[in-house]
C-alpha cells in the first residue's frame, strides 16, 4: 500500500453561533492553544487554521466566528468569513451546546451542502436539547472539550470522511498565522477578561514592535479604542488597569514562548476601526 492511498487530508470548519465552544474545541482537538477563548460570546473575529497531523491523516481545522443576527458592518463581515470557511470545507461541523434553544443559526448551517456532522458541545455542563429532523446530519457527535469525552470518535469519523492524499504542511505546522498576530489575539483575550460591558468588543489590538532574541522577547503593542471614553476606561485610574493588563499578558505571553517577554502597551483612539474594511484587513480580520 503506498503512502499516498492510505493517507487522508482534507479541511473541516467548525461553526456555530456565538460561544457555542468552536475555540475550546478547536484548541482541544490540537492539543495546542491557537484560538483565544473567553467566556463572552464573539470572541473570534477570523477564521483561524489549525492543523492536527497524525500518521494516517492530516485535518486542517477552521476555527470561525459565531454566526448570529448583528446587522453592524464588522458583524456580518464575521458571519461571511465563517460561511466562506465552509464552502471550503470537506466536512462541516455545527456546533450547538447543551442546553441552547435551536434557533436561526443552526437553520441555517445545517442547511450547508453535506456532509455537515452536528456536535453537541458542553455535554459535561447539561443534557443535550432536541434538535429538529436529525437525520439530515451525516452524523451526531456529543463532546466534551473539557474533559475530552467524545473527541476521539470525532476525529475517527473526520478521518473517514476525508479525500485521500498527501499532507500539506509539514508534521511539526500548527496554524498559518504569525506569532505576532497570536501574540496579539493573547493580549484580547485578557482584555476580555477585564474590561467591563461592551467594551472589550470596542478594542483591538496592534502589534507595533516585536524584537525577539534567543533570551528574550519585546514588544510593543497598541490596544486600539474607537471613542476618548474607552481610553479612560482601558487606562484605569492611575493607570491600573493598563498595568493589570500588562501584567497578566505578559505572563502568558512568556509561558506560551518559553522565554522573558517585556510588554509595553499603550491605549490609542482610533475612531471607528470596526467600521473600515481596510483597517480590519490591517488588523488581519478580513
Amino acid at each position: 500500500m503506498t503512502a499516498a492511498a492510505s493517507h487522508r487530508c482534507g479541511v473541516v470548519s467548525l461553526l456555530g453561533r456565538p460561544n457555542a465552544g468552536k475555540s475550546t474545541l478547536s484548541n482541544a482537538l490540537l492539543g495546542e492553544k491557537v484560538s483565544i477563548v473567553a467566556s463572552r460570546a464573539q470572541t473570534t473575529r477570523s477564521r483561524i487554521l489549525g492543523v492536527l497531523t497524525r500518521p494516517d491523516a492530516q485535518i486542517l481545522f477552521f476555527d470561525t466566528p459565531g454566526v448570529h443576527r448583528g446587522q453592524t458592518r464588522f458583524n456580518l463581515a464575521m458571519t461571511e468569513s465563517a460561511l466562506r470557511a465552509a464552502e471550503d470545507a470537506d466536512v462541516r461541523l455545527l456546533l450547538f451546546e447543551c442546553g441552547a434553544a435551536w434557533d436561526t443559526p443552526e437553520e441555517r448551517l445545517a442547511a450547508l451542502p453535506a456532509p455537515v456532522f452536528l456536535v453537541r458541545t458542553k455535554r459535561d455542563l447539561g443534557e443535550p436539547s432536541l434538535v429538529p429532523d436529525p437525520a439530515r446530519f451525516a452524523a451526531i457527535f456529543e463532546v466534551s472539550a473539557k474533559t475530552g469525552a467524545g473527541l476521539p470518535e470525532l476525529v475517527d469519523a473526520l478521518v473517514a470522511r476525508l479525500p485521500e492524499g498527501p499532507p500539506h504542511y509539514p508534521d511539526d505546522y500548527l496554524t498559518d498565522r504569525p506569532q505576532r498576530w497570536l501574540a496579539a489575539e493573547q493580549i484580547r483575550e485578557v482584555c476580555f477578561e477585564a474590561l467591563r460591558e461592551e467594551l472589550p468588543y470596542a478594542i483591538a489590538v496592534e502589534v507595533e514592535e516585536w524584537r525577539e532574541t534567543a533570551a528574550d522577547l519585546r514588544i510593543r503593542a497598541n490596544l486600539l479604542v474607537e471613542k476618548d471614553s474607552q481610553k479612560g476606561i482601558a487606562v484605569g485610574r492611575g493607570g491600573a488597569m493598563l498595568k493589570q493588563i500588562g501584567s497578566e499578558a505578559r505572563a502568558r505571553l512568556a509561558a506560551a514562548l518559553g522565554k522573558p517577554v517585556h510588554l509595553n502597551l499603550w491605549v490609542k483612539v482610533d475612531p471607528n476601526w470596526s467600521k473600515r474594511p481596510a483597517r480590519l484587513r490591517d488588523l488581519g480580520y478580513l
